[in-house]
């Protein structure tokens, strides 16, 4: 069996979710053959911060991340992987899914011990409720799931076009976003989100920031940016862009 416990949950809003707690030994495609997802077409990987926002930054992401990447998901049917938690970057996601229907799969990666979720009341942060599965890895501190979750994508993306986007951020961001570049995929940076974000972005702009690794992931030439100001419709342009060039989208 390629996981300790596999069920379904079924949140307040009456949203159903297939929960996964693989054994630590699990390779990446036991994993992926236990969540008896469809091929993706595209992959989408959202990371960065959970903490609490201004109002007015709230706002924008807001309309980046609910009307413009949420949107741009369910229209054109990718299959999305984030950190899973109802706080952040990942509510605000998950409203737009919400609002814009969950078309394919929705997968939440995260630290067992650590989230809230049905019959499991402990933990210190709820599962966001509109991802269709949940990968729930072993660790005792938030980026513990990072590993299995890049695992998770190298292996979803073999045969499919893919995409990380990032917005905020700190430490674990960063490392999420080291974990991009060794795989190669392109970063989407949403401008003005703050943190980690912002400053690889300005350190890609000429303002080294004194930290060697965020330097580093600065000087790929795999970054690409959409400002939170934004158009959410611009927003869902460059995604169709970056995952398929001139092919013509779905719809």
């Amino acid at each position: 069996m390629p996981a300790d416990q596999t069920q379904t949950i079924v949140f307040p809003n009456g949203s159903p979710s297939r929960l996964i707690c693989p054994r630590p030994d699990a390779t990446a495609l036991e994993i992926v053959a236990a969540l008896a997802l469809p091929a993706p077409r595209a992959l989408v990987i959202l990371n960065g911060g959970t903490a609490r926002l201004e109002h007015a930054l709230q706002a924008r992401l807001a309309a980046t991340l609910a009307d413009g990447l949420a949107r741009v998901v369910a229209e054109e049917r990718l299959t999305v992987i984030t950190g899973g938690t109802d706080a952040g970057v990942f509510d605000l996601f998950g409203e737009g899914l919400a609002r814009w229907g969950r078309t394919a799969p929705c997968i939440g990666v995260a630290v067992a011990e650590l989230v809230i979720r049905p019959g499991h009341p402990g933990g210190e942060a709820s599962l966001e409720p509109n991802h269709s599965h949940f990968i729930l890895t072993a660790g005792r501190q938030w980026g513990d799931e990072t590993a299995t979750m890049y695992a998770l994508a190298a292996a979803l993306a073999r045969d499919c076009p893919s995409l990380a986007v990032f917005a905020g951020g700190g430490a674990i961001a960063l490392r999420e976003m080291q974990a991009n570049v060794a795989q190669g995929r392109t970063l989407l940076l949403l401008a003005g989100s703050g943190r980690n974000t912002d400053a690889v972005l300005a350190a890609a702009g000429g303002e080294p920031s004194g930290n060697a690794d965020l330097d580093a992931v600065a000087r790929y030439p795999g970054i690409m940016l959409a400002a939170i100001e934004d158009d959410p419709a611009q927003v869902r342009a460059t995604v169709r862009r970056l995952l398929f060039g001139g092919e013509k989208p779905a719809g």
